[in-house]
């Protein structure tokens, strides 16, 4: 296992180096995560649960934002052409398996929050207008892993 949680957290930290300098990431590395997050997991029970349910918060999510953003500009947008990316999606989607479904709404509002402060700490580094929210919720997803390895207090993440 702690190979296996090793290479999850060095592919998440090449997500976050990828998104950060080319603002996309390759296919490969979600694929990869939520491979090795199935693996560290499989041992807990309600694994496919909490794939569907975590799945499911995510894709509402999803609807929402594109229903809510159509309507406020009085047409159909594409959320992966103006607000968010395919390896955002992509990325959300590889990490479900590592929570339950009430962690994994803590963990996506506060990698939001986390990725809206960094850009603004960033903001003189960063040129472009758009947020690397893979890469950012990435690295905190990182930091949590490491508390949850280091930590005997209670765990985000299913590991």
């Amino acid at each position: 296992m702690k190979i296996t949680l090793l290479c999850l957290s060095i592919t998440l930290l090449f997500v976050f180096f990828q998104d950060w300098k080319y603002r996309r990431i390759h296919v490969v590395l979600p694929v990869a995560i939520f491979l090795l997050s199935i693996y560290i997991t499989h041992t807990k029970p309600p694994l496919f649960k909490n794939l569907l349910l975590n799945g499911a918060f995510f894709l509402i999510t999803l609807i929402v934002l594109v229903f809510y953003m159509s309507i406020k500009n009085k047409q159909f947008l594409n959320p992966f052409e103006h607000y968010f990316g395919l390896g955002d999606l992509l990325f959300y989607i590889a990490i479900t398996p590592l929570f339950i479904l009430p962690n994994f709404i803590l963990f996506f509002i506060l990698s939001m929050i986390f990725a809206l402060l960094l850009q603004f700490v960033f903001k003189k580094i960063i040129h472009e207008n758009t947020v690397p929210l893979a890469g950012f919720s990435a690295l905190f997803l990182f930091i949590i892993l490491i508390k949850d390895y280091l930590s005997i207090y209670q765990k985000l993440t299913l590991i």
